[in-house]
């Protein structure tokens, strides 16, 4: 890894954004439109001065805090020459430099996941955006995406060393960082080596698109993004407790919410919110918008502060720092988690082919086989065929569908 280069992660949901420096330094790639505070007090606690801020493309899922910065900083946005923005100062094509301090960052044109997205890479490290993820890729069904352009796209970064850290644009599964050598080695999108078969293998793959898409999309090409104004879960409970017009306003799924939630908290699940923001706007309350980490909330934030209402908030880490925080929850039972109805089926199959095979027929092991393949099969490939049948069931269809409703920006999980 660049000596020279020093990564500071964060992260607000599932997507990541980073500031590198480098001698006083500082560059940011892609800003998250709800962490404006951390990224001001990291560069002002590191005596930084932010010299770019980079897009690695436009993003689909979560708004921009670029044109914020921008305007308040009075720094270049850096995207790719391809991108469709009103905020980018200064385009950029592959092979070019950025320089921050001692630190040279080669721009690698990484097209498939959109087709103005960029990749940076300085020795040692690689921020591979919405491309290459920790075990997935990014999906192609975005502005001009492309199956054909991610497979080039990949063979060019597998050839990068091996030991090349990757720093992805999103993870949805908890993990920071991961290497090269190990994707290429673990990462079934990677290690396709037949440009047919990836390609057939994408397109097999039918994901719901993220909420609000188009809206998204438009605010982050235009710049129109406004910067949230942000309270910690403690403020928040201060606020609704000294003020009864003061409501949390929680936008998870309705399974979501009733499997725990916050006492007098109002849901509102995202994928219906646009058809009631009349009925909010004409209450007389003020809400403090939250989610389960804070990656949805600056979306419905958004939308209340674009349909004219006043004084919004989000609470900052969602229900999930909430807990944290030791403040209290109301615990439901909520329905059943699609994992957990694998698990019992899975072990309940195991078990009566163990059974059957003592009682009746040696023949009857095959079940328990069976399912352990189909288990280590799914491990391996992170994708669960008794997860996807469970999941057409009546029952799950109707407790699923707002959970699901907004699609990620990977292939899988």
């Amino acid at each position: 890894m660049s000596e020279r280069l020093k990564v500071k992660q964060f992260i607000a949901g599932s997507c990541n954004s980073y500031i590198l420096s480098s001698q006083a330094e500082a560059l940011i790639i892609d800003p998250h439109i709800s962490l404006k505070k951390e990224y001001l007090q990291y560069l002002n606690s590191q005596h930084l001065r932010l010299k770019f801020i980079v897009d690695t493309h436009t993003h689909a899922d979560h708004f921009s805090l670029a044109a914020v910065l921008k305007s308040e900083l009075k720094v270049e946005v850096i995207m790719h020459e391809k991108a469709i923005s009103q905020v980018a100062t200064r385009r950029v094509s592959a092979g070019q430099q950025l320089n921050i301090g001692h630190a040279k960052l080669e721009v690698i044109y990484a097209p498939g996941h959109t087709d103005d997205t960029i990749n940076l890479y300085a020795p040692g490290m690689l921020f591979t955006a919405d491309v290459l993820l920790i075990g997935s890729v990014g999906r192609t069904d975005f502005q001009n995406g492309s199956c054909e352009s991610m497979f080039d796209t990949l063979q060019r970064l597998k050839a990068l060393p091996g030991q090349t850290r990757i720093f992805p644009g999103h993870d949805y599964h908890g993990k920071k960082s991961s290497i090269l050598a190990l994707e290429s080695s673990s990462n079934p999108f990677l290690k396709e080596a037949s440009r047919e078969d990836f390609i057939k293998n994408m397109h097999s793959k039918k994901i719901p698109k993220p909420f609000n898409i188009d809206n998204i999309i438009r605010v982050n090409q235009q710049g129109t993004a406004i910067a949230l104004e942000m309270v910690l879960p403690k403020a928040a409970a201060m606020l609704t407790s000294q003020n009864a017009q003061v409501k949390l306003l929680d936008v998870r799924s309705s399974l979501e919410f009733s499997q725990e939630h916050i006492k007098d908290s109002i849901n509102v699940p995202l994928d219906s919110l646009a058809g009631r923001l009349d009925e909010l706007s004409r209450s007389a309350y003020t809400y403090i918008v939250l989610c389960r980490t804070g990656n949805r909330s600056p979306m419905a934030a958004d939308m209340l502060v674009q349909s004219g209402m006043q004084g919004i908030k989000v609470m900052e880490g969602g229900i999930t720092a909430w807990q944290r925080a030791k403040l209290p929850v109301i615990k439901g039972q909520g329905g059943i988690s699609l994992e957990r109805q694998v698990r019992v089926i899975a072990g309940c199959m195991v078990l009566s082919g163990i059974i059957l095979s003592r009682m009746v027929h040696p023949g009857f092991i095959g079940i328990s086989l069976f399912v352990a393949g189909g288990l280590i099969y799914a491990g391996l490939t992170d994708s669960c065929l008794m997860g996807m049948l469970l999941m057409k069931l009546p029952y799950n269809k109707k407790l699923y569908k707002a959970k699901l409703g907004g699609g990620t920006c990977a292939m899988s999980g």
